[in-house]
């Protein structure tokens, strides 16, 4: 039995510091930092969670070129080897990422070949995260999450933004989600409403608890039918916002691995992205064993 266990892309993030503008076309600015690292997404929660001493797995999808390459001596230096690469319809499958962090926020440039576990048959994707207690929404199978659902998996869902985000892209998942992460951006277009309350309250009416990150103000969940909030870490420098978010579910997954109430569980969120951001990349700095258990 695993801890954890979720189908994510490989990501390898070029984060640019340090610089004064972006260039128009034709120029050439100069950053002062510049990092290779891995990237965000899913692939977060399994790596930092057994970094933690969690049992987890990652199934992923590699390439044979110089980047797969890449990204396979950086999981290797994080001694990281529990991943199952799973076959794929790209040559190069991996998501590569220029990330121009500045001190207010972040901007992407990104080549994505779109390769997630919808490209494989339902019956491969249930099969392997069925021996899991955590596990992501698999992308694109919503009857293998009914599946999991009722052979108890608990399923954690961030759909992330689009343009044609709405409740009827997500209403056939939600019912099987035991939380679900909309930022509060994400939220309020689901919902057509500016009120953060409002917006959870009709999140409440299809799935059991709805959380709405709010960045540097933490997030936002309903208790007793009213709304909480839980502030995000006080006294934290932030040195680089990527990966903040993913670091918050993987705090909220840690919880949930261990039974925790949801409050619990948001708190640790929290706690896991305020360290996050003291330091550059998703998995710049990540919390320790001891940090867990001092706040436990």
């Amino acid at each position: 039995m695993f801890d954890f266990k979720t189908f994510a892309q490989m990501n390898l993030d070029c984060i640019f510091q340090g610089f004064d503008r972006l260039p128009a076309l034709g120029e050439e600015v100069f950053a002062k930092s510049f990092t290779l690292q891995l990237g965000g997404g899913p692939m977060v929660c399994p790596i930092v969670l057994n970094q933690l001493g969690c049992k987890t797995e990652l199934g992923t999808f590699l390439g044979e070129g110089d980047v797969t390459d890449i990204c396979l001596r950086l999981l290797e230096r994080k001694g990281f080897h529990a991943f199952r690469s799973f076959p794929s319809p790209k040559k190069d499958p991996v998501v590569v990422t220029a990330v121009f962090s500045g001190p207010k926020d972040r901007g992407f440039l990104a080549h994505n070949e779109q390769v997630y576990e919808s490209c494989l048959p339902e019956d491969v994707v249930f099969d392997y995260l069925s021996d899991a207690r955590v596990t992501f929404a698999p992308v694109g199978h919503p009857n293998a999450a009914r599946r999991l659902h009722e052979a108890g998996v608990k399923i954690v869902f961030d759909n992330g933004w689009s343009d044609d985000l709405c409740i009827d892209t997500i209403r056939e998942l939600l019912p099987y989600v035991d939380v679900y992460t909309p930022n509060d951006k994400e939220a309020r277009k689901i919902a057509g409403t500016e009120d953060l309350q409002e917006a959870l309250r009709f999140l409440a009416g299809y799935t059991k608890n709805p959380v709405i990150t709010l960045g540097q103000d933490g997030c936002a969940f309903l208790k007793d039918g009213k709304m909480r909030i839980i502030p995000a870490e006080s006294g934290v420098v932030a040195v680089d916002t990527t990966g903040a978010g993913d670091n918050f579910i993987t705090g909220v997954v840690y919880g949930m691995i261990h039974d925790l109430p949801l409050e619990k569980c948001l708190r640790l969120g929290n706690v896991f992205a305020g360290k996050s951001i003291t330091a550059v990349g998703c998995f710049g700095a990540t919390v320790t064993r001891e940090e867990v258990s001092r706040y436990l």
